[in-house]
């Protein structure tokens, strides 16, 4: 199958092509979907007909799909397989759970709210977690931290425009932080350009000396450079910065407030549009939509368990039950897999060959491959690493 290779703003110049191989562009490269994503869809390379992988599952889901997922209505996979190159932060954002998604889906409906609506928060009725495996370092910012270590932060930028914000976070109450957040995001168009300069200012004069990645002040001061009439600036000081080495792995849950900052990564997720933004973007903040939704405790989400249950086979489990992901590194010897769920496997970093009894094919350059339930084994070998999607109980434990 080809590819969609998203151009978003954020991405690094030629930064997919850098990871997977595929043709250069020459501009921002943000995002390579494989999938039966309606914006993004794969296209079946040789078909006839020139269709996509979602027309050839929608023409006979009980065939590609398998009985279960047909069973249940699904006419298109229920998850999408990513690569991001991370050039610039992404915006701060969270995901609805399923209840969560249904309701606000239903409710929009009803008030007459298009789907292309800017002012829509709601695209559809399903939860959108997701899991990324880093491929270089990568830098995040991923659930809050501990009250108190916030309001140190905070109050390390000696500004008295955020006495209200250090009150919230100091008072001991069990929503201190989100009566925090909630203060920061209604700041407002009159009074946040002006605090988000005094934030800014005071933030790189606070910068610690070296390059120290982890330093929420240089983030915040990075942030200003792209956002600077934007007081969510200051999220660094609240919310935690995480650094994914290569391989390490973060899981974004139902409710997780998060955003990207830097590095790049293979990322699979639930496929739904249900994005709600807090800030460091141009696009609709629903604020108090936000607010409900987010899950304001301390903490980062456990990290997907890593598994080696096979030879070559790693597999990360996020314990979701509409994604899960697998790495496939044969080295000097085939590795076997067995997909007994839709998958799909993309290649990176160099060929890879996948046969099975009867064919084969080698992925390489972005392409990827999809197998149908049943379709296995396969044997794989060459020298890239190939990344295995496929539904949460489709892999081997």
């Amino acid at each position: 199958m080809s590819t969609t290779v998203k151009s978003y703003a954020w991405g690094r110049t030629d930064g997919i092509a850098a990871l997977v191989g595929s043709e250069p562009t020459g501009g921002p490269e943000a995002e390579l979907w494989v999938g039966t994503h309606p914006a993004g869809p794969s296209v079946v390379v040789g078909d006839p007909e020139g269709r996509t992988l979602a027309e050839v599952i929608a023409s006979d889901p009980r065939r590609w799909l398998g009985p279960d997922l047909a069973g249940a209505g699904f006419t298109a996979l229920p998850f999408l397989l990513k690569v991001l190159a991370i050039g610039q932060p992404l915006s701060l954002q969270a995901h609805p759970s399923t209840s969560q998604a249904e309701a606000g889906f239903d409710r929009e409906e009803a008030n007459g709210i298009s789907l292309d609506d800017p002012g829509r928060t709601y695209r559809d009725r399903s939860a959108k977690p997701e899991a990324l495996v880093s491929l270089t370092d990568t830098w995040a910012m991923c659930g809050f931290r501990p009250t108190e270590e916030a309001v140190a932060l905070v109050e390390e930028l000696d500004l008295a425009r955020l006495a209200p914000l250090s009150e919230h976070l100091g008072s001991g109450r069990p929503n201190a932080m989100e009566e925090a957040f909630a203060w920061l995001l209604g700041t407002g168009s009159e009074v946040g350009p002006s605090l988000a300069a005094e934030i800014a200012q005071a933030a790189k004069q606070r910068v610690a000396v070296g390059d120290d990645r982890a330093d929420p002040f240089r983030w915040t001061t990075e942030l200003s450079a792209l956002h600077p009439d934007d007081p969510t600036i200051l999220s660094p000081l609240l919310l935690n910065v995480v650094h994914l080495a290569e391989g390490d792995a973060v899981h974004l849950p139902a409710g997780n407030l998060h955003a990207y900052l830097s590095g790049a990564g293979v990322e699979v997720m639930s496929a739904s549009d249900n994005v709600l933004r807090g800030g460091l973007t141009p696009k609709h903040v629903d604020v108090d939509e936000l607010l409900s939704i987010v899950r304001f405790e301390p903490g980062v989400p456990r990290p997907p368990r890593r598994l080696e249950p096979e030879r070559g086979v790693t597999v990360f489990d996020a314990g979701e039950s509409s994604f899960a992901l697998a790495l496939i590194e044969a080295g000097g010897e085939p590795v076997v897999i067995d997909p007994q769920r839709p998958s799909i496997l993309l290649a990176i970093g160099g060929e890879v060959d996948v046969a099975g009894a009867d064919s084969g094919v080698t992925i390489d350059g972005g392409a990827a491959a999809f197998v149908a339930p049943g379709e296995g084994p396969l044997a794989v070998s060459g020298p890239g690493q190939l990344w295995w999607a496929t539904v949460g109980d489709g892999l081997p434990t």
